[in-house]
């Protein structure tokens, strides 16, 4: 157990790209007594964070090599002679000021690699080197398609990186050879040995269940499966059936690792249905929080925001996004769900007009058909928060999801303050549910989408004398889009904007 500890005196003796800090520290010692003073010196960098990247395409880790003086100061010592510092290594980097370590490491991926990757796993985190330095070290790994290859790489400013493709076999030759000077690379090769053989473990697993599975999928097509989570967990593992089909199963670890990742539908399904509620600190009347699960759940919030293309064109009913929940559960269905009116695309479309494509950032509302009366949603806030069109696919620009969220809260002042409104005292639209915009077909990964769309919420509620709204939720879909919010609205809670508030 950590025992007492006295800091006499500190101070900065050295104040550059690096610094060093002078500390006189006592320590309780193991035998009960206090230590003398003693002085030390702290090499202070800040934290760092590394990832080991695996393509599962090529069948190779992605590495980085590059030269840098120290490494050439510590091979002089054992040749004098040698100009050799180039040092081959995971990416790796520092963490900036208000980042978290999973946004750091998404950041220089794609800085240092032009891979864009979107949920990085974590393998752990230590120090560096303990006995000198403060810096704690954030270790990763992530798997990425050839298609994920969206930058130019080489870093960034004065930096001069090599990217190298190592096959896994040569990585784990080097391995057993001792031939790995990088800490961070050693560490993560260890863990990718046991990851694959985890894989390999789960291969054999899965092809032992393939009866059951067909059993399952059976009782999928009969629909007699009652519970709505087991239902999209079939689902999920029925469109993946090609890897369960034994002449299809992939034979090597890389494949094996490629199915353990494949094969874990918690990241897809949707979690259950829960509301997470932070006040604004001195406004406790003002609520920012998220709602989790599929918005199917989610019933009582005025306004529900629904995140399109500039094309303003919904998804189609058998889609899986939230425009094409949205579109179905507001249309008119019969008795078989069978549906009679397309309530709220026509809607849409008329709002669109004939020019049928708007600027990203436009915010066009409809009414919410059937959902007024099955979920209490009065108003469907539609903003193009993704580009599309012929010729360039679907994406998004993360730069400007805060000013998608911020035009939509705009409108939504706007739709309190109509003059019908005002004049038959109608009761506020007090409430919105905002998805998380770009994170789908737009490609943004979720937990750059939290850090641009949350503080605009709460810059809403701080900038804005007397908002008419007065909960802003977001939708975490699943455990990743949870994970994100939290990491948000923990750093504001701790930064004290935010303080906990109840479940209403």
């Amino acid at each position: 157990m950590p025992g007492k500890v006295v800091i006499r005196r500190e101070r900065r003796l050295f104040d550059d790209f690096f610094k060093i800090d002078e500390l006189i520290v006592s320590h309780e010692q193991l035998d009960g007594t206090m230590s003398a003073d003693q002085r030390r010196l702290v090499f202070e960098r800040g934290d760092a964070v590394a990832v080991l990247l695996l393509n599962l395409d090529t069948r190779a880790v992605v590495l980085v090599e590059q030269f840098k003086v120290p490494s050439l100061v510590a091979r002089r010592r054992d040749d004098p002679a040698t100009s050799d510092g180039w040092v081959l290594e995971t990416i790796a980097g520092m963490i900036d000021a208000n980042e978290t370590p999973q946004a750091a490491v998404i950041r220089e991926t794609m800085e240092e690699t032009g891979y864009r990757i979107a949920d990085p796993q974590p393998i752990g985190k230590f120090f560096s080197s303990p006995g000198g330095t403060s810096e704690r070290l954030f270790l990763y790994f992530a798997e990425v398609h050839d298609s994920d290859k969206t930058g130019k790489g080489g870093g960034i400013e004065d930096e001069d990186i090599r990217v190298v493709n190592m096959a896994v076999d040569e990585l784990f030759g080097r391995l057993a050879k001792g031939a790995i000077e990088d800490p961070k690379l050693l560490v993560s090769a260890y863990w990718l040995k046991d990851y694959l053989k985890s894989g390999e473990d789960r291969k054999r697993f899965i092809e032992s269940m393939q009866m059951t599975l067909d059993d399952l999928f059976e009782r999928l097509s009969k629909k007699s499966i009652e519970d709505p989570k087991l239902v999209n967990a079939a689902r999920w593992l029925q469109e993946r059936r090609a890897f369960f089909a034994h002449d299809k199963m992939p034979v090597d670890a890389v494949g094996a690792g490629k199915l353990a990742a494949e094969a874990a539908p918690s990241s897809s399904v949707p979690l259950g249905y829960s509301t997470v509620r932070y006040a604004i600190k001195d406004k406790p009347g003002l609520i920012v929080g998220y709602k989790t699960g599929a918005i199917d759940d989610v019933k009582g919030v005025s306004m529900w925001v629904n995140s399109e293309n500039t094309d303003m064109m919904m998804d189609r009913f058998i889609g899986r996004s939230i425009s094409a929940r949205i579109r179905f559960l507001g249309a008119n269905r019969d008795e078989h769900d069978n549906v009679v009116e397309d309530t709220i695309e026509e809607a849409l479309r008329n709002a669109v007009g004939p020019g049928g494509h708007v600027k990203i950032g436009t915010v066009l509302v409809t009414e919410s058909g059937s959902l007024n009366a099955s979920h209490r949603v009065e108003r469907i806030l539609h903003v193009a928060a993704v580009e599309g069109g012929p010729g360039i696919g679907i994406k998004a620009d993360p730069t400007k999801l805060k000013e998608c969220v911020e035009k939509v809260l705009a409108r939504a002042d706007q739709e309190n303050k109509r003059l019908w409104r005002v004049l038959f005292n109608r009761q506020s639209l007090g409430s919105i549910l905002i998805p998380m915009l770009g994170s789908g077909d737009g490609k943004v990964p979720v937990e750059q989408v939290a850090q641009m769309i949350i503080p605009a919420a709460i810059s809403y509620f701080q900038n804005t004398p007397t908002p008419a709204l007065k909960e802003i939720y977001f939708l975490a879909f699943k455990s990743s889009d949870k994970a994100a919010c939290d990491r948000v609205l923990e750093r504001f809670l701790a930064e004290d904007t935010l303080v906990r508030s109840g479940n209403p």
